[in-house]
């Protein structure tokens, strides 16, 4: 919590010394054309306003995975390559990563979660929309089939469909995308245990295991794990029963805003979907023959 929170901090301090004036996004020409696109929407504005007041540079990844991966230590988002063909499906990239990040510094999370990506997936949809998207944009971009899918569902299926199958994914194993995600109820249930854990040595225990789960993602080394663990455990009785109740104080927080900022984001998209619903049905008509898992 505290080293997410300093990183958040810094991408703040940054953006205030910037005074929203030169902030440089990308070095990356295709993405520089992205942003643009984003620029000329009312989806996508928004996104880049919260971009420039707090920013994080966008790259192409190195490493094998067809999905956006994040080191907010070092102040980066990564977006797969084979998107460098299309500048619009290179816009719905960056807008659902970019979405995922203002998610994370609003809430406080230290970690991806599956509902992240569940409403991010509503935005990017929405911005597909804007763009006015037919189905040779998707057919002609190289790695285009997974973003077209989550469309679809959007489109032909509806809100709730399209979380459904943006969770799925989430939850789905794949070591290239750091996955399986944590969940936001799971955080509950780990929360009350910590809640309970009081004079024992399951506090230690909850957070040695969580930390371990973070190594096996790839999140965090093990040589931090094993840090973090002798750190706590070299705390007086007393420092460790007030570190409990401030660290459990302050994940109940960030679980108590992600909830209010869901909440605000599925109103945002139902007032959407009502004030576009003739955009909506051509857009159905245009994607009609999408199969829905």
């Amino acid at each position: 919590m505290k080293k997410h929170a300093l990183i958040i901090s810094a991408a703040f301090v940054l953006s205030a010394c910037a005074g929203g004036k030169g902030i440089v996004l990308t070095t990356e020409p295709s993405m520089e054309r992205a942003f643009d696109l984003l620029e000329g929407t009312r989806e996508g504005r928004p996104l880049l306003k919260f971009l420039h007041k707090h920013p994080v540079r966008f790259e192409y990844s190195n490493t094998p995975g067809l999905c956006h991966k994040f080191s907010l230590k070092a102040g980066k988002i990564f977006l797969p390559p084979e998107y460098k063909s299309s500048d619009k499906m290179l816009a719905l990239a960056i807008a659902r990563a970019g979405k995922i990040y203002e998610f994370s510094s609003q809430t406080g999370l230290e970690e991806l979660v599956a509902e992240e990506e569940e409403l991010s997936a509503l935005t990017q949809a929405r911005l597909a929309v804007d763009l006015t998207l037919l189905n040779e944009d998707f057919d002609k971009a190289r790695g285009a089939e997974g973003i077209k899918t989550s469309f679809c569902a959007y489109v032909l299926g509806g809100t709730g469909y399209a979380m459904q199958q943006a969770r799925r994914q989430a939850l789905a194993a794949d070591s290239d995308c750091q996955r399986p995600l944590d969940t936001v109820e799971n955080q509950r249930v780990w929360l009350e245990k910590i809640r309970k854990a009081i004079d024992d040595e399951t506090f230690y225990q909850l957070l040695y295991d969580r930390d371990q789960l973070r190594v096996k993602k790839g999140v965090m080394t093990a040589s931090q794990a094993m840090k973090n663990d002798a750190e706590l455990r070299g705390l007086p009785v007393y420092d460790v029963y007030r570190y409990q109740r401030t660290f459990y104080d302050q994940q109940s927080d960030i679980v108590g805003r992600f909830d209010k900022i869901r909440a605000r984001e599925l109103r945002e998209d139902a007032g959407w979907r009502q004030a576009r619903q003739a955009d909506l049905d051509q857009v159905r008509e245009e994607f009609s023959a999408c199969p829905l898992e």
